[in-house]
């Protein structure tokens, strides 16, 4: 995990070094193990370097070709480096070094506009070639690796994390509203657009070419719905995800220093541990250290206890326990200064960390479950397949199932409305349902949003953007298709990354790995789900592997009750008196307040409608600190909070 600083001014004038050198000063988290600034004439190439591979010890920060003159600064892994390595060998492209880093800049060379599509890993880049005068840049498949970037009048910047941009001076401020109402009611819509104006990510699976003439981006990868895997037996489905997520996990595993893993009790950080350690008894993976560690909640709709305990009986290893706390206003309003972005979310700040993460450095790796629930989860578009198929028991069957949903998942809507909005109107024919669209009123805004904001921003039309999708198989394979192509989960992969990062580690997700995507797209739903059982290959592929009562277990932990723990210990209904985004014109206060009543009252009494506003309060709170200290300058909002009565 290492960080992007560049600045290229294709006007012609000489770039300045002190910016990118205070752009890589504001990350200081990911240089650890040094960093360098390379410039020539109008372009500076800066890299701050967390070495988390054993290859990356001998990379230099950044990487030069002096034969080419190609440059390149990289935040990322080649997870098939040893099969590139020896395809590039074979067209004349010799890797010498055998860093990751090398690797990507053979394959520029060798393919130019197609060599992203042949990485397989996580990876953000920025690549100076001198003899086209190009920036070349490129993010992963799913946009595990951040990427931001500014177009100013006569110069171009990149940077691995947003703030670093405003480290020049040039950058304006200016508040993205469209964006802004869009994160308010939890929604992002637009994959490149930043809460700022002007500021973009590049798109996950998108590279960008960057000349003085244009900044071009197009779309490297994309998944394709036509492979569909077809076997006889479950146990073969198994045995082929078994060993996709076993080269997942060991490529993820390969580590210059210890690993710690997420384990909450849950099916997928669970698997994780325990193929962890099962590689390891068996000699397959070999790293320095491995480690665990999990948030001891005790409340019933989020404690995991006994199950971890499963997990730690049958593979005892390093492994900590930490109480759950709240982080407080101090340290969200810490956290925004220093980002210039919203806080993190509630669950990602669930205990102090700093116990187990914060002065250590004999670890560069944190496994996380992320993608189980992305994949492999199931969708209530299967009854509109059923209803298309004419399997009308197997659809009574499904809807008697999902009538009651284990704990921690949404609550059933209802059998009327579930199957008029996943049943029959997938089915109608685009043009009956633009016909339906305009005949019905548009749908009323979230009632939180000002009324002039939300016709300002046409958040209304925004939410009814849907991304392309695909000519798909089934409704089933539609729905994975739209969470990979959302706005949302790019966005909480980043919040993710970042939360990582400040404790100097790298954030990888072995259920996120592109084959093992690819493998769940190409699934009949029967692996998906069956019964009332998700994740069923997942499951079948974990027989002997995981302890049987994890494996099976129907429920799963929900996390929402830290949203209202968050907000009732920061100062409860007092955070909501003075809020800049009402007199800014954002947000209806009395909307807010009453719903922060409503929400505080059933919280209290022990009733789960609480979560039905308690994340939209929680935005509310993260749009006004940064509100208040980004653009009105306010280093201490609240204050009143602590002010005497």
């Amino acid at each position: 995990m290492s960080g992007i600083a560049v600045l290229y001014q294709f006007d012609g004038a000489p770039a300045d070094r002190s910016t990118v050198e205070r752009m890589l000063g504001v990350i200081p988290y990911r240089s650890v193990d040094g960093s360098g600034v390379w410039i020539n004439g109008p372009v500076a190439i800066g890299h701050a370097k967390l070495v988390t591979t054993p290859e990356a010890l001998t990379e230099t920060s950044p990487f030069v070709d002096e034969s080419s003159g190609l440059v390149l600064s990289m935040d990322g892994r080649v997870d098939n480096s040893v099969e590139l390595s020896a395809e590039l060998g074979s067209r004349g492209y010799p890797v010498r070094t055998g860093t990751d880093a090398e690797i990507v800049l053979r394959a520029w060379q060798c393919w130019g506009l197609e060599a992203p599509a042949k990485l397989i890993g996580d990876f953000a880049f920025a690549l100076w070639d001198p003899s086209k005068r190009t920036l070349f840049c490129a993010r992963d498949p799913l946009g595990v690796k951040p990427f931001y970037y500014f177009k100013g009048q006569g110069f171009f910047l990149c940077a691995s994390e947003l703030h670093q941009l405003f480290q020049d001076r040039r950058v304006p401020r200016k508040p993205n509203e469209p964006a802004v109402a869009d994160i308010l009611v939890r929604m992002p819509v637009d994959r490149q657009e930043t809460l700022f104006d002007g500021i973009l990510r590049l798109e996950p699976a998108h590279y960008m070419c960057v000349s003085a003439r244009a900044v071009e981006c197009r779309r490297y990868y994309d998944l394709d719905p036509s492979r569909e895997i077809v076997y006889r037996s479950d146990d073969e489905y198994a045995e082929h995800f078994l060993s996709l997520f076993k080269e997942a996990l060991q490529c993820r595993l390969r580590s210059n220093k210890g690993v710690a893993s997420d384990l909450s009790g849950g099916l997928d950080s669970s698997s994780i541990v325990c193929l962890t350690e099962h590689l390891r008894r068996h000699g397959e993976v070999q790293m320095p250290s491995f480690e665990s560690f999990s948030v001891r909640f005790t409340s019933e709709m989020a404690a995991e206890g006994e199950y971890v305990e499963e997990v730690l009986h049958q593979y005892p290893h390093r492994h900590t326990y930490l109480s759950p706390s709240v982080a407080p206003l101090t340290e969200l309003i810490r956290q925004v200064a220093h980002y210039l972005d919203l806080p993190d979310e509630p669950n990602l700040m669930c205990a102090d960390y700093e116990p187990i993460l914060g002065e250590r450095n004999d670890l560069r790796v944190r496994l996380s479950g992320l993608g189980g629930d992305e994949w492999l989860s199931g969708t209530y578009l299967i009854y509109a397949d059923l209803i298309r198929q004419l399997q009308i028991t197997t659809l009574v069957r499904t809807l008697r199932i999902n009538r009651t949903p284990p704990a921690g998942a949404p609550d059933f809507p209802g059998y009327t409305r579930v199957l008029r909005r996943y049943g029959v109107s997938p089915l109608l024919p685009e043009g009956l349902k633009s016909v339906i669209r305009r005949w019905r009123n548009p749908p009323e805004p979230n009632p939180m949003v000002s009324r002039a904001f939300a016709a300002r921003t046409k958040l209304s039309e925004r939410l009814a953007t849907q991304p392309p999708v695909p000519r798909c198989r089934s409704f089933a394979q539609q729905a994975v298709y739209r969470v990979y192509a959302s706005g949302f989960f790019p966005y909480v992969l980043e919040l993710n990354q970042r939360g990582t990062s400040r404790f100097r580690l790298e954030g990888r997700h072995p259920l996120l790995d592109r084959r093992v995507m690819e493998f769940a797209f190409a699934l009949p739903y029967s692996q998906v789900c069956r019964g009332n059982f998700a994740k069923f290959v997942l499951r079948g592929s974990m027989r002997g592997i995981l302890p049987e009562r994890v494996r099976m277990r129907p429920d799963k932990a929900g996390l929402t009750e830290l949203h209202a723990m968050a907000l009732i210990e920061n100062g409860g209904e007092r955070l909501f008196d003075r809020l800049n985004c009402v007199s800014n014109g954002w947000v209806e206060g009395e909307v807010v307040r009453g719903w922060y009543r409503s929400m505080a009252a059933a919280y209290s009494r022990g009733d789960p409608s609480y979560m039905n506003n308690v994340c939209d309060l929680w935005m509310v709170l993260a749009v006004e600190l940064w509100l208040s200290v980004v653009f009105l300058g306010i280093s201490e909002p609240f204050k009143h909070l602590t002010e005497s009565s």
